[in-house]
């Protein structure tokens, strides 16, 4: 796999969690020049920054929900590397599960701006380098629960339905561009957020263990399994596969 990248760039969104800073390792450790955003926590990011130098990766503060802050990161990867020729998306909230009419009204509106109109934000900054890229990868890290829904995630799973539709949709628009747009839907997976979520809340520890009861394979994913899937699809090996949304839960869902 060592090489696999070599010539490309590729902007991780969400690099100091657990899927994307799992995906951006990946990604330089085959050859890729990678634009590592994080909004807070910018350690796990400087991290991969010291370990492969600023010829390879540089590092991106933003608020995805703001968009002039999102420009100028994308502007800084594209400054830095003269290109864009993937863009990985992994960023989601980290609220309690709750029944839909428990959840308060800001907690709606907060899910709604991350992880849906932060992800259209996205794709409207990306979209043009990856287009002039000619050969360009947008790939959006979602949930099984828009594809099925969740007890407790009744917003977010709305959200990660909604980034199905809009990847398909931006799929079908940008074929012709060369532009492929897909969606990584994982189940329960191995992060700093899953363990906080099933440890410190009831409600939540309850139906995240009825989840695992329910997949085939008995176990969650750990984060390089749902990040191995997502830099897949961002590599020259995905290239006829546009419009997807592909579970990587262990069969919790199969449709």
């Amino acid at each position: 796999m060592i090489g696999q990248f070599d010539g490309t760039t590729v902007l991780v969104l969400g690099a100091s969690g657990g899927v994307g800073h799992a995906a951006a390792g990946m990604l330089l450790e085959r050859g890729a020049r990678v634009g590592l955003h994080y909004r807070g926590h910018s350690e796990p990011v400087e991290q991969l920054v010291g370990k492969y130098g600023p010829d390879k990766a540089v590092a991106v503060q933003a608020d995805l929900t703001e968009i002039e802050s999102l420009q100028a990161g994308v502007d800084t990867v594209v400054s830095s590397f003269g290109q864009l020729d993937g863009c990985l998306d992994t960023v989601g909230t980290a609220l309690r599960m709750k029944p839909f009419l428990d959840i308060p009204e800001h907690d709606i509106d907060s899910t709604i701006a991350v992880e849906l109109r932060s992800v259209i934000t996205v794709a409207r900054a990306t979209l043009p380098h990856l287009i002039a890229s000619g050969r360009g990868r947008l790939v959006f890290v979602g949930s099984d629960s828009g594809k099925v829904g969740t007890s407790g995630e009744a917003i977010s799973a709305a959200c990660r339905g909604g980034i199905i539709a809009l990847a398909k949709s931006l799929a079908r628009e940008y074929a012709r561009k060369n532009v492929l747009v897909n969606v990584i839907c994982p189940g329960p997976t191995a992060t700093g957020l899953w363990d906080d979520l099933v440890k410190n809340d009831e409600f939540g520890g309850k139906l995240g263990t009825a989840m695992v009861r329910a997949i085939p394979l008995r176990r969650i994913a750990a984060a390089e399994e749902v990040a191995s899937a997502a830099v897949f699809l961002l590599s020259a090996e995905a290239s006829f596969i546009t419009g997807q949304a592909i579970s990587v839960s262990g069969g919790l869902t199969m449709s």
